[in-house]
């Protein structure tokens, strides 16, 4: 069943941020309940909506708090320090807030009508199939991978109509959709990414837009919306989730890293591990490899922001391969941090009721998402940087 935000009260971004950090102790409280459930708790839910986190980047017209590219990676990046899984689901309920608010008016009204941030969980490839009719379209398929569709109220659907070359969005009510209980998995248990299906759906003709109007700075929300960002291409936002949810995670990992470095002896003798150099050389590697990452990102998000903010033209393909190429090197930065902490931390953090080995299940699962694939995009950054591709074109969310 699909978890339903109030009204919640008009915050600013700022606030927004500041909520943010308050809710990692009760993300960590619920971790193990989390995986129970293959779901988010509705205590996280009811948090997240109470810190403003699904109206974050919602256009100050609709009641939210018109936040930007920076204050969003703030937002998940904490988020992740207290679940990487957590951060993952509320990331993205925030960030297709934001997808709605790029529709037409229409289309506005219906998401929007009851004055409170909708919620809504969504799937990409493989496209299903879909045939025009009078007033709309009849969609059917099957997706994978749809984050957080047991809270959602909306799902959107990617489809290809029949004589056409460019797939369009299909947005359904949730309970018109099928879902079928197939994740079952060791990391990110919680996201219920679960498969869903549509059988000759009707979708009615205002709900269904193209991915050529998605994959643009000039979307039908950049016409109605004054927020900067409303003027940016949506993978300016998206392709970054997976390595801020990444850097989060391990950052959480070295934290408790530092902990455990002065608790736990060195093998075989009495001293603590802070205490040895080996411990103090681990730890320091580690705070470097995430430094390094954290100034990467930092330098990404200033330059798609600088990049936006420099004039109309949409942003280069060069760009956008630099940018990828980015999101996979802070994806391998933060993974060989975590892996530095875990050495040095013994077998103990294997134990059940110890959070680190959720940390490190979700970032092994997240280090292997398609938009962060080592062969492809660092196949094509190469290509790029050799001057072996006249033409770099990107694809579906950031590849």
């Amino acid at each position: 069943m699909a978890s339903t935000p109030t009204t919640a009260p008009l915050r600013s971004a700022e606030e927004v941020v500041a909520n943010s950090r308050a809710l990692i102790p009760g993300l960590r409280e619920r971790i193990f309940a989390t995986e129970e459930l293959r779901a988010l708790p509705d205590a996280t839910i009811e948090d997240a909506d109470k810190a403003g986190i699904f109206s974050l980047l919602l256009p100050r017209s609709l009641g939210g708090s018109g936040g930007d590219l920076a204050q969003a990676v703030e937002v998940m990046r904490t988020l992740a320090q207290g679940d990487p899984t957590a951060a993952w689901t509320l990331g993205f309920l925030m960030c297709h807030n934001y997808l709605l608010a790029r529709w037409p008016q229409e289309a506005l009204d219906e998401f929007f009508k009851d004055g409170r941030p909708a919620q809504m969980a969504g799937v990409a490839n493989p496209p299903g199939r879909a045939k025009a009719v009078e007033g709309g379209y009849r969609v059917s398929g099957r997706w994978s991978y749809c984050s957080g569709v047991m809270h959602a109220e909306w799902v959107s659907l990617i489809g290809l109509v029949e004589g056409e070359d460019v797939p369009s969005f299909f947005l359904v009510p949730r309970d018109e959709v099928t879902v079928h209980d197939t994740w079952d998995v060791s990391g990110m248990k919680g996201s219920g990414s679960h498969d869903v299906e549509v059988a000759d759906l009707f979708v009615p003709e205002h709900l269904v837009r193209s991915l050529a109007t998605e994959f643009t700075r000039r979307s039908p929300g950049s016409e109605l919306h004054a927020e900067p960002l409303y003027g940016y291409d949506s993978r300016d936002l998206v392709m970054l989730i997976v390595p801020v949810v990444m850097l989060g995670g391990a950052e959480a990992i070295l934290e408790g890293y530092r902990e455990r470095l002065g608790k736990r002896r060195a093998a075989f003798s009495p001293t603590l591990t802070g205490d040895t150099t080996a411990g103090q050389t681990r730890f320091a590697r580690a705070t470097a490899t995430l430094r390094t990452a954290s100034a990467l990102l930092d330098a990404m998000v200033r330059r798609i922001t600088e990049a936006n903010a420099a004039g109309p033209d949409e942003l280069s393909a060069e760009l956008r391969t630099m940018c990828e190429l980015d999101c996979q090197t802070i994806a391998r930065l933060t993974w060989d941090a975590a892996q530095i902490c875990l050495q040095g931390s013994g077998s103990s953090i294997f134990r059940s009721g110890d959070i680190t080995q959720h940390y490190v299940r979700d970032l092994l699962t997240l280090r292997g998402h398609a938009t962060i694939d080592d062969d492809h995009i660092l196949g094509k950054a190469g290509a790029l940087l050799l001057g072996r591709d006249a033409e770099v074109k990107g694809g579906l969310v950031g590849q």
